[in-house]
C-alpha cells in the first residue's frame, strides 16, 4: 500500500452494544471474525497440506457494571448481538452469539469482563 497513509483515529475509543443496550467500554475491547480455520497436516515423511475447520469468532471487553442493568443475567446467556464499534471505523457485529467463560465483577473498578462467541463475527468497514 505504499503511497497512501491513512490519517485518522487507528485505535483508542471503542462503544459495545448488547441487544441494543449500551454498555461503557473501560478497556481490552478485542475481536476475532469468524471464518475458516486452517491446520497443517504432517505425516511421518512430509508436510502434506492441510485440513479446515470452521471456526467461531468473538468480542470481548472490560465493561463497566451498570447499576440498572444485573450482569449475573450475561452469564451463560445466548441468542446475543453483540456491536463493537472501534475508533478506526469498524463496526463489528456478533449474531446469535452466546456468553463463555465465567463473568467476575471487580467492585472495586465496577467492571466485568465479557466474551461473547458465534459463528457469525463479521467486521464491516465504515467510509
Amino acid at each position: 500500500m505504499s503511497g497512501t497513509v491513512y490519517r485518522g483515529p487507528l485505535g483508542g475509543t471503542a462503544t459495545l452494544t448488547i441487544n441494543g443496550i449500551p454498555f461503557n467500554v473501560v478497556g481490552e475491547g478485542q475481536w476475532q471474525a469468524s471464518g475458516p480455520v486452517n491446520e497443517t497436516a504432517k505425516g511421518q515423511s512430509a508436510v502434506e497440506g492441510f485440513t479446515q475447520m470452521p471456526g467461531q469468532g468473538f468480542i470481548s471487553a472490560t465493561c463497566r457494571d451498570r447499576r440498572d442493568y444485573p450482569v449475573s443475567s450475561l452469564q451463560g446467556a445466548s441468542d446475543l448481538t453483540v456491536v463493537l464499534v472501534c475508533a478506526n471505523g469498524k463496526v463489528i457485529t456478533c449474531n446469535t452469539g452466546w456468553q463463555t467463560e465465567n463473568i467476575t465483577v471487580n467492585t472495586q473498578e465496577g467492571t466485568f469482563e465479557l466474551h461473547v462467541e458465534s459463528d457469525t463475527v463479521t467486521e464491516d468497514i465504515v467510509s
